[in-house]
């Protein structure tokens, strides 16, 4: 009974073989992309969980409340960890995890640029990164010590054993390996090279040293493991208010677990709520994921009712002959299954074909494998769960036909069918209209975060770490530099441009309300910083040699004025961190460091200080690749120690735009596809109705009607339709593109323009589609369409 199933339904799907691929195709085009999106979300909701105790593990996040504005950070008071270890039982172990450190680590003549944390012992005992080499419970006990990573080891001492072994870090100090690391997952959020001991830092270090006291000193991150039955929310409330407990004057911070589960997906906090992140996408595109498959269900269903009057007889005779409905339900059933199950195998290939296409938007480490379990089961589910919506309208509607009235020939398909299929075309538009405009709303977006003015000039600019050595041979690095003909102006700073690195609350000026919460971003920076970056001056001046009291001048954005609130700003006086006696030269427009989609925050650029970076301004006309090459050497022979690497700023600032750029060309994927397996359908569609009212059209052309008037009998219909989906699409778009956007502070305004070139858009294309059939049948020769059966 089976193999007659199949045979019979393998003949039906052959027997018009241009419905039959459309529906193949249209299927397969939606469960490759259904099925990739579950790789995808597979793969985001994968990081971490190689930890064994991740359920137990969580890092501090310190809520402050500095220029009215409620924020969260990862970073934490240094003396925080010493108060959690000995003076809180819940806590299993925890460890102070340095920010990402950069730096030149040399191993005889292999050196190379990599990042590290220094950590503490108990480090390797919360994470699972497990050891090739070494002793996870003493590796870290030795301040000298260091734990590379097995390539890293691979790169710097080849096939010998490294254990043992020195390396030289910071240029000059020298670290004995005592552990290899296996290579950290592509799906961890914590990435580094290497790991050494935080009691490194407390030796050489007099910042690390002398703040060890110091509640309102945070630049590290703090990790706990909870003891078994300890739940995040308890331990929270228990450290909520330490900071004040530790220092009245921290009455606005608050602290708070930021649980590790929730360090990939949900990472941003809002008025001290952890609201979400990545998650919003993984489940927005699991949902669209759904709607293309939908789509593809739909074309199904629609062209098979659309055949029914075809199939009528046939299920006249079969239950004339003695069929019972239930095995006709099991014949139109079999029918979609073997679709679906050839779809489901074209689909492979679609994914195979697409995934090195789809790289550079987020697809860089998902794995088509079918040894992935969970994979295999999400495709059989998905043959399963798509053969059966597909085919059960159709099976449950032809089967419920009256033998007697069909054979007579009198079945007409009936309103309710008809209707049935307008709705489904409608659904399919109105999921292809939404997808298309939200697409632009998000390019939209995007664009306008892009075009906003930094306050400095972006383009030609590159960022050097500046090392020791380079700090040391400055001078004569800046004159070698500008000798080369292609560099404009070289300057040092504190950080790169697109970053922040130092926000303090110990500011003071005339006026300012001792009890107020008021804190500004710094910077530390040398001569030409202002005309390396691209500084615009609104008033005063830049730093100046021409002036020796510079070394107590400061700069201020826009933003620092109006919390200030001087009216003339030049020449006043306000005072810095450690009660330094600062005088105000200048006044710059708003500098966009963090967020491109928030306010800027208040900034003081102060003179000289501690540097971290080089800047270097190459000329307007200057050959990038020939410039590049001229500063090289120059870096090189000031640096032996290091191979000399760059950032050009302007593609540091662009990475801002990296997960709205990979949502806004995913949508376009799907929006695209949405649309293309709609027309699939209206063509499908297209192509029945022609050939259902052949006999009409030749009738009526014969009787001298025009070819548009017979375009637009066929055409109408359609019409009618997309312009329904666009008027149902419209609002329900707008409000959830109003919803986004409230996620950014600094966002475009939603124009009804969008809505109504989408719309035109939908038309025009199903017109397209649709024209192609009725335009073709217009134009056959009416003695064959009045011949036809």
């Amino acid at each position: 009974m089976i193999r007659n199933y199949l045979k019979v339904a393998w003949r039906n799907i052959t027997n018009n073989k241009i419905l039959g691929f459309i529906n193949i195709f249209g299927l397969a085009s939606g469960m490759a992309f259904a099925l990739l999106i579950c790789l995808w979300i597979q793969y985001e909701r994968s990081f971490d969980t190689f930890h064994a105790n991740r359920h137990r593990i969580a890092r501090v996040v310190r809520h402050t409340l500095f220029n009215g504005e409620k924020s969260s950070m990862h970073i934490s008071p240094l003396p925080l960890y010493e108060e959690l270890k000995h003076n809180y039982a819940d806590i299993e172990r925890n460890t102070r995890i340095s920010w990402t450190v950069n730096s030149t680590i040399i191993a005889g003549n292999s050196r190379y640029n990599k990042s590290g944390y220094h950590v503490d012992p108990a480090f390797l005992q919360i994470f699972s990164f497990p050891l090739i080499k070494g002793d996870i419970r003493t590796a870290l006990n030795n301040p000298d010590n260091i734990i590379i990573s097995a390539s890293l080891a691979e790169a710097l001492f080849g096939k010998a054993d490294p254990i043992g072994k020195t390396v030289q870090l910071y240029e000059g100090f020298t670290f004995q390996v005592s552990g290899v690391l296996k290579d950290i997952p592509v799906n961890s959020s914590l990435e580094f090279d290497f790991l050494a001991p935080y009691a490194w830092l407390l030796q050489h270090n007099s910042f690390v040293k002398a703040s060890q006291t110091e509640w309102g000193n945070n630049f590290l991150m703090n990790v706990v493991q909870l003891k078994e039955g300890v739940t995040m929310e308890a331990f929270s409330q228990k450290i909520y208010n330490l900071p004040e407990e530790k220092n009245k004057e921290l009455q606005n911070q608050h602290m708070t677990l930021h649980p590790l589960e929730k360090w990939h997906l949900q990472q941003d906090f809002k008025n001290w709520q952890n609201t979400g992140g990545k998650i919003t996408y993984v489940r927005l595109f699991a949902i669209i994921g759904l709607f293309v498959l939908l789509v593809a269900c739909i074309n199904f269903m629609n062209l098979a009712t659309a055949r029914s009057e075809k199939r009528a007889r046939e299920v006249g005779i079969r239950k004339a002959a003695g069929s019972r409905r239930i095995q006709l339900v099991v014949q139109f059933l079999s029918e979609s299954m073997l679709t679906a199950f050839l779809a489901f195998f074209m689909a492979l290939g679609i994914i195979f074909l697409s995934l090195p296409l789809i790289r550079d938007i987020g697809f860089e480490n998902i794995h088509f494998r079918l040894s992935n379990v969970f994979l295999l089961a999400a495709m059989f589910a998905v043959c399963i769960i798509t053969g059966l919506i597909a085919g059960s309208y159709p099976a449950l509607y032809l089967s419920s036909f009256i033998p007697v009235r069909v054979l007579k020939g009198k079945f007409a398909s009936g309103r309710g069918a008809g209707n049935f299929r307008r709705v489904l075309v409608v659904s399919q538009f109105v999921i292809s209209i939404a997808l298309i405009v939200s697409t632009i709303f998000v390019y939209q977006q995007i664009r306008y975060g892009q075009q906003r003015s930094v306050g400095y000039n972006p383009d030609n600019l590159l960022t050097v770490r500046a090392a020791p050595n380079l700090l040391k041979n400055y001078d004569a690095l800046k004159q070698e530099l500008l000798g080369t003909g292609y560099v404009e102006a070289v300057s040092k700073a504190s950080q790169p441009m697109t970053e922040v690195y130092n926000s303090w609350s110990d500011f003071s000026w005339e006026g300012k309300d001792p009890k107020a919460d008021l804190a500004l971003d710094a910077i530390m920076a040398d001569y030409d910083f202002e005309k390396t970056v691209g500084l615009k001056f609104l008033q005063g001046r830049p730093f100046s040699a021409e002036f020796p009291t510079d070394s107590g001048a400061v700069i201020l954005n826009q933003a620092a004025l109006r919390l200030i609130g001087y009216k003339d700003p030049i020449g006043r006086k306000m005072k810095g961190y450690g009660g330094k006696e600062l005088t105000i030269i200048g006044i710059v427009e708003d500098i966009v460091l963090k967020d491109p989609y928030k306010p800027v925050y208040p900034l003081a650029i102060l003179f000289a200080g501690s540097f971290n970076n080089i800047f270097l301004r190459l000329k307007k006309d200057a050959d990038i690749t020939k410039a590049l090459a001229a500063v090289q050497p120059v870096f090189s022979r000031n640096n032996l120690s290091a191979p000399f690497e760059y950032a050009f700023t302007d593609q540091e600032f662009d990475k801002k735009f990296a997960l709205e750029k990979q949502v806004g060309k995913l949508a376009g994927i799907f929006a695209g596809l949405a649309i293309f397996i709609s027309c699939l359908g209206l063509f499908g569609l297209a192509t029945y109705m022609a050939e259902r009212r052949t006999r009409e059209i030749g009738i009526r052309k014969v009787l001298g009607a025009p070819v548009v008037h017979l375009w637009l009998l066929l055409s109408k219909e359609f019409i009618w339709l997309v312009l329904t989906a666009c008027l149902i699409a419209s609002p329900l778009t707008f409000f959830f593109i109003r919803h986004w956007l409230e996620n950014y502070d600094y966002r475009i305004t939603v124009s009804i323009w969008v809505f109504v070139a989408t719309g035109l858009l939908a038309l025009l294309i199903a017109l397209l589609t649709v024209s192609t059939q009725a335009i073709k049948s217009a134009l056959a020769n009416p003695v064959k369409s009045l011949k036809a059966d």
